[in-house]
């Protein structure tokens, strides 16, 4: 790290208030050449837009969209290069509050084989007053739960602004100046209140999120990378790379658990924004709008359950897509007119909800090459297609070669590419958040089966059916010599390219699925001995070491 403390000049211009200590932060060591890639790659794509612009062929329906598809792709790779020039982490501040912490818990359908875990694991957290079950099912079994382990229960007869309604209403019964929120799935660590507490001595931080990180790594969310079982993760670029590099422009944003909040600022805002189905990034841009700070700190403090089927992963990527794309589209806190926001934290805002049109962007560079070798026309006009693929081969290698760089290696061309083929789907269920506002959503199942029937599976395979037999008619154009041969190789190649990128899921996928689900360790446990093994496991404790989970 270098030594070199930085505090965000934007952030201070709107909360002027007189404190001993401001947020202090250290930047990440990187290449010296690293900055130098942005302007690269700026260059490069304002000579492959104009050329690129000369070339679509308007007479043929998919000829504007492949255009608009890379117009998309070119534009979120430049705002994303422009995020994550530099990053910046704080730096840890051991607190000097006194004023009580209390912990809300959410629930409304996680069996208690679930929801147990994560209560203990608040209970054992150092410097905790009060633990909050929130309960939108008003279950008769979570709240005999609740008076067992002695925590205050609260549940509600009406489920009206789901998740963000629940939050809102646990608030009435804390006067706490500090709640931390956990998702019913996640089990915290006993140090979450040290390792947050003290960046709030800086008043103008309104909340510190710590990231998302899960203790069931067998799910198919997860591949093996360098020999290690869990050592690429859906989430992973976003968790390691792009949060952090949101702390430099204050635009790092609250995730819905494995958080700690201000409750003055939450005040500010109304509580938990009631507008969408995601509170969370909603929350998020109200209080950065309000002039208030928020930090995201690199250090897992709470492990949670990732989906574990197909199904799962696409309601949940479904309501992220369409609450971000209702915020951006439907809302009055659109971070294309919401006032108070700085200009860099606009941009921000802007990032994170148009990579939820991803999807649409994904399935036009699937079917083009297909649809063009149907019509035997290309999709560009007026250039040499062998010519063409050269500096387009060029200009994709330099996208990609930005892309991993920027995203200090976390960014994985095949991995990464294959999952926003599978979340495509989600992506396209997510857009009738721009045709009405999405309020309501579908709890995700944390008892769900790797094999669930669902027909995004048919969907997935039909298209690699089309690709297949696209790939096997050019084929036998292309040895047959047909006179359209330049579009015979031209599709051939990126159809090639684009099933064997979607197989590389499919089957990963369908092995998973067959595979006999063979339990973590962790269901048949008791839930204090769930909790212990769960963190001792994974947060590295030895055994016969001392464990942070003793009485």
């Amino acid at each position: 790290m270098s030594e070199v403390t930085y505090i965000p000049p934007l952030a201070q211009k709107k909360r002027i208030v007189k404190a001993s200590y401001r947020l202090q932060w250290q930047r990440r060591d990187d290449p010296f050449w690293l900055p130098a890639l942005l302007y690269v790659y700026l260059a490069a794509a304002l000579i492959y837009l104009l050329v690129r612009t000369s070339l679509v062929n308007w007479h043929i329906w998919y000829g504007p969209l492949l255009y608009a598809a890379e117009v998309y792709g070119l534009f979120t790779t430049v705002l994303f290069l422009i995020v994550a020039q530099k990053i910046y982490l704080p730096i840890h501040r051991p607190s000097q509050s006194r004023q009580p912490v209390d912990i809300l818990i959410p629930t409304y359908s996680e069996p208690l084989s679930v929801l147990e875990p994560v209560v203990i694991g608040a209970l054992k957290i150092r410097g905790v007053r009060s633990v909050l079950v929130l309960d939108d099912g008003n279950r008769a079994a979570v709240k005999a739960m609740a008076r067992r382990l002695k925590v205050q229960y609260h549940p509600r007869t009406t489920n009206k602004h789901a998740k963000a309604g629940n939050l809102n209403n646990g608030l009435q019964y804390t006067d706490a100046e500090f709640v931390v929120l956990l998702d019913a799935d996640h089990i915290p660590l006993p140090n979450f209140i040290e390792r947050t507490l003290g960046y709030f001595d800086d008043p103008t931080v309104a909340v510190v999120q710590s990231p998302q990180t899960f203790y069931n790594t067998s799910s198919f969310l997860f591949r093996s990378r360098h020999g290690q079982r869990a050592g690429w993760s859906e989430q992973m670029m976003f968790y390691d790379c792009i949060q952090p590099a949101k702390n430099r422009w204050n635009a790092a944003f609250f995730v819905g658990t494995s958080a700690m909040l201000r409750r003055t600022a939450l005040n500010s805002v109304n509580g938990f924004a009631t507008g969408t189905a995601t509170e969370d990034i909603h929350t998020s841009l109200r209080l950065h709008a309000k002039g208030w700070q928020s930090v995201f700190l690199p250090e897992v403090l709470a492990y949670g359950l990732e989906a574990e089927s197909l199904k799962e992963f696409y309601k949940q990527r479904k309501r992220w897509a369409a609450g971000s794309l209702g915020l951006l589209f439907r809302s009055s806190d659109s971070p294309l007119r919401a006032r108070g926001l700085t200009f860099m934290q606009r941009l921000n805002y802007l990032s994170a909800t148009l990579a939820h049109l991803q999807g649409v962007q994904k399935l036009s560079f699937f079917i083009v090459p297909i649809a063009a070798m149907l019509y035997g026309v290309a999709p560009l006009q007026g250039v040499n297609l062998g010519e063409y693929s050269i500096g387009f081969a060029a200009y994709l290698a330099l996208s990609l070669g930005c892309t991993w760089a920027y995203s200090r290696g976390t960014y994985h061309p095949l991995y990464n590419e294959a999952y926003s083929l599978a979340n495509m789907m989600a992506h396209f269920g997510g857009i009738k958040g721009v045709i009405k506002v999405q309020k309501k959503f579908a709890v995700s199942r944390k008892t769900a089966t790797r094999k669930e029937r669902t027909w995004l599976t048919i969907i997935l395979w039909t298209l690699a059916t089309l690709g297949l037999i696209g790939i096997a008619r050019d084929s036998w154009l292309y040895v047959a010599e047909h006179k359209h041969y330049a579009i015979i190789l031209y599709t051939l190649v990126f159809m090639v390219i684009n099933l064997g990128i979607l197989l590389s899921f499919l089957l990963y996928l369908r092995a998973y699925e067959r595979k006999q689900l063979v339990s973590d360790g962790y269901a048949e446990l008791k839930p204090l001995d769930k909790y212990r093994t769960i963190i001792g496991t994974l947060h590295g404790l030895l055994p016969g070491k001392a464990s942070p989970t003793s009485e």
